[in-house]
């Protein structure tokens, strides 16, 4: 019977300990942070401007995007050869131009005139099976603004009337310091350091980030967000001390060690995030069931090809609620 009362105060003890830790009070991000959900419907986020009606990190996207009312413009930053920080995302681990433009070339090997007076942005672009921008000569290019942005052009365009999404693309040989400064300096002069979230996947740039622009809102490095997704699901979280993260940006499903897949789209993420004051932010989200699933069970963002599709379906929630 002793035995019997002492596996039971054990287990009591463990319950009491694994409730204290899944929803007792988390250390939380100690800023004000608006990239979490304000009303209870995430982040309408358009990746890229939102690829599913224009060339993504075009001007003519981001129009776009901004005229049917996202919430987040989200965008790819590099850096040419005379310190430009221009719009684009390049190739899948090697930055190149070529998978989106007429031009193969690492951008930072190059001055921004040779891009802009180059490189068609639209070149590789489809509708429907057809190119609707590979014919277009350097005028058209520039009238229909699929040539190669700057960061700049994006800030005198939207300034302080929209939040931002920019992620920091670190590639081979990029300088990626003087990238975060100069994408700093331009948040700086155009009044925007509030209003934009910086990311990069690339854990050695984020921690420079961190330490050298503590006014900034910043998501999670790839290193990053696997020490907090573990310790969110581990409940160790509350250990990991005060979050420098205003965010964490992940796909819904993510291959780990040893546990090939890791579902990342739970409700147990999603509320210890909020436990910590940081958003969880999924991408790249174009189905229509994903994207129900992921309000319902509390997503703060949504990054998406497709956000006229996200809208749509939060006015529905919103008007059956």
């Amino acid at each position: 019977m002793k035995h019997v009362k002492r596996v039971s105060l054990v287990l009591m003890v463990v319950g009491i300990i694994i409730v204290s830790l899944m929803f007792g009070p988390k250390i939380q991000y100690e800023k004000d942070n608006p990239f979490r959900s304000q009303d209870g419907f995430p982040l309408v986020m358009a990746h890229g401007g939102g690829q599913a009606y224009y060339p993504d990190n075009t001007m003519r996207a981001f129009e776009n995007a901004f005229q049917i009312g996202v919430d987040v413009l989200e965008m790819d930053v590099m850096i040419t050869s005379d310190d430009i920080v221009i719009v684009s995302h390049g190739q899948n681990d090697t930055g190149n131009l070529i998978t989106f433009s007429t031009c193969d070339v690492l951008p930072w090997h190059e001055t921004y005139e040779t891009l802009r007076n180059n490189c068609n942005m639209g070149y590789n672009y489809q509708v429907d099976g057809a190119y609707p921008y590979r014919d277009l000569s350097l005028d058209d290019i520039i009238t229909e603004k699929v040539y190669l942005p700057t960061l700049n052009e994006v800030f005198e365009a939207f300034g302080e009337d929209i939040l931002y999404n920019i992620e920091l693309k670190i590639y081979g040989d990029i300088p990626s310091r003087k990238l975060a400064d100069e994408v700093y300096d331009l948040m700086v002069e155009y009044d925007v350091v509030d209003k934009v979230l910086l990311a990069t996947a690339h854990d050695e740039t984020s921690e420079y980030i961190i330490e050298a622009y503590p006014d900034v809102y910043i998501s999670t490095s790839l290193g990053s967000a696997r020490t907090w997704i573990v310790g969110m699901y581990t409940l160790t979280s509350l250990f990991l001390g005060t979050p420098p993260f205003a965010g964490i940006q992940v796909p819904t499903s993510y291959g780990f060690p040893v546990i090939e897949t890791l579902q990342l789209d739970t409700r147990h993420l999603m509320r210890t995030a909020r436990q910590h004051n940081m958003a969880m932010h999924y991408w790249t989200i174009n189905d229509e069931s994903t994207m129900r699933m992921l309000i319902e069970r509390g997503a703060d963002g949504i990054i998406t090809d497709d956000p006229l599709l996200l809208m749509t379906i939060i006015e529905e929630l919103k008007s059956d609620s």
